[in-house]
């Protein structure tokens, strides 16, 4: 993880993210969390523009801002990509930034489901796997974040319950309404 500040043009390499190692031995021994939203359409999916996504347009960027590899090299989201994130403290754009990396393991395209997964590599404040998805269900088309993560950090480890957990839970929400925004958006022609 490296510390800096957020107006720097300073992003940890592709190269030696790509050098990094997974910071977790197992993701079936991290606590699972799922939270949806749910989108006010039905599917299926495919009839819905969800491209935004594979850009990884999940997070206010007051939130987390990023680079991903597939932007350098001209193509869309593929297995193996690195995203390095930076992750804004406070949440308000400005200020410290806490950068550190994830790898795409998997690109989901399943008969109900659409979306990718990630796992955190060494140094991410967070150790664990994150799976972002559309999901057709009789109720409709939702958006979910599926988890398997811990805190990676002991200190973060420490305040658990009073600060990180509480956290993850709010930046999980915000993400969930800017990704209903961002579909609304992207669809405003068919809504």
């Amino acid at each position: 993880m490296r510390i800096l500040a957020c107006s720097s043009p300073d992003w940890v390499p592709f190269a030696e993210a790509r050098a990094l190692q997974r910071n977790f031995p197992s993701a079936a021994e991290l606590r699972e969390r799922s939270t949806s939203i749910p989108l006010g359409v039905t599917g299926p999916i495919s009839g819905w523009n969800t491209l935004f996504l594979f850009d990884y347009q999940v997070f206010p960027e007051s939130i987390l801002q990023f680079d991903a590899e597939w932007r350098h090299a001209g193509r869309a989201m593929a297995v193996g990509d690195i995203i390095v994130q930076r992750a804004l403290f406070p949440p308000i754009g400005r200020g410290i930034c806490l950068q550190f990396a994830v790898r795409v393991t998997r690109l989901i395209h399943e008969d109900h489901r659409l979306g990718f997964a990630y796992e955190t590599l060494a140094g991410h404040a967070e150790s664990g796997v994150s799976e972002f998805f559309f999901e057709e269900r009789a109720t409709g088309l939702h958006f979910t974040i599926h988890t398997r993560s811990r805190p990676a950090h002991w200190g973060s480890r420490l305040v658990r319950h009073v600060f990180t957990d509480p956290y993850q839970a709010w930046c999980t929400r915000n993400a969930l309404a800017n990704v209903r925004r961002t579909f609304d958006e992207a669809n405003a022609t068919r809504v």
